[in-house]
């Protein structure tokens, strides 16, 4: 059987992949601090990045969700882990590497 083109093309595209590195920060928002990855552009600025964010949610992978809500308790015995989680980019008040 002959391939097409377009089948070519398309197939093709199912393996097209943007490179990324992983960056590992710390993130706070009103209601928890997130400590997970988030993927950036290969020797991309995180300052760049979240600039890109603005109006989007951003995918926070490998997270640790601390919520603030149990204030008086230790922080490290409230953490959630979640392999993702999609913060609001508008709520973020900061974010650091770790």
């Amino acid at each position: 059987m002959v391939e097409t083109n377009i089948a070519k093309e398309l197939k093709d595209m199912v393996h097209m992949r943007v490179p990324k590195d992983q960056v590992k920060v710390k993130i706070k928002t009103e209601s928890a601090i997130i400590n997970g990855t988030v993927h950036t552009l290969v020797n991309g600025r995180l300052s760049d990045y979240m600039t890109a964010q603005k109006g989007k949610f951003l995918p926070v992978t490998d997270a640790r969700v601390y919520y603030l809500e149990n204030v008086g308790k230790d922080l490290a015995d409230n953490g959630v882990q979640r392999e993702i989680v999609f913060i609001n980019a508008e709520k973020i008040e900061m974010i650091e590497y770790i």
